[in-house]
């Protein structure tokens, strides 16, 4: 069991932290595309911003229990 919890941790943080880099090139690209064009972008970077700081957490939260069973199956 704390095998497949570990894969399952690590799937979730792998999973987050991808989802984390691509909001912020997606971030990037909006703002780089709406330069000088006076577009409100608010309403795009606010969500994308929320995500990525939700993909963060999740990451983190997912990499503290996975590495307490690292630490708990090899000692």
């Amino acid at each position: 069991m704390a095998r497949n919890a570990t894969t399952v941790f690590r799937i979730v943080k792998c999973l987050a932290l991808a989802i984390g880099v691509l909001m912020v090139a997606g971030i990037a690209t909006v703002m780089v595309l709406a330069r000088g064009t006076g577009e409100d972008i608010t309403g795009v970077v606010a969500p994308a911003l929320l995500l990525t700081l939700l993909s963060a957490v999740a990451a983190v939260v997912a990499a503290i229990p996975q590495g307490a069973s690292d630490r708990r199956r090899r000692g």
